[in-house]
């Protein structure tokens, strides 16, 4: 009796907090039977927060089939690899879909030549 009333004091006294959680990216948050245009923007925002605004464009090519074309500012770990962890979220929670995704340098700012 007195071990289950030293392991119920302990219990009681034990803090723990609860695990955080990353942010659920906003397409798996969607209501099931999303699909086409919506699910496309939910996409190009969802990688628009990592890119940058204005970094994504994506098209439907058949009904299936989604071409999802990235620009990053440089092939670094810290933009590629969340945009690789959504591409393989995408896969899993969609496997009759189609997801082709093409990560592609942005362009460097025009140089103004001075007169």
């Amino acid at each position: 009796m007195l071990m289950l009333e030293l392991a119920l004091a302990a219990l009681l006294t034990t803090t723990t907090e609860p695990p955080v959680k990353p942010p659920t990216p906003s397409f798996l948050s969607a209501p099931l039977g999303i699909g086409g245009a919506d699910l496309a923007q939910l996409i190009k925002k969802d990688i628009e927060s990592i890119a940058g605004p204005g970094a994504v464009d994506i098209s439907i090519d058949h009904e299936t089939l989604f071409s999802v074309r990235v620009a990053v500012p440089g092939f670094s770990a810290q933009t590629c690899a969340p945009i690789y962890d959504i591409e393989l979220k995408l896969y899993r929670f969609f496997p009759d879909l189609n997801f082709d995704f093409y990560l592609r340098p942005k362009p460097a700012p025009a140089e103004n030549p001075s007169r």
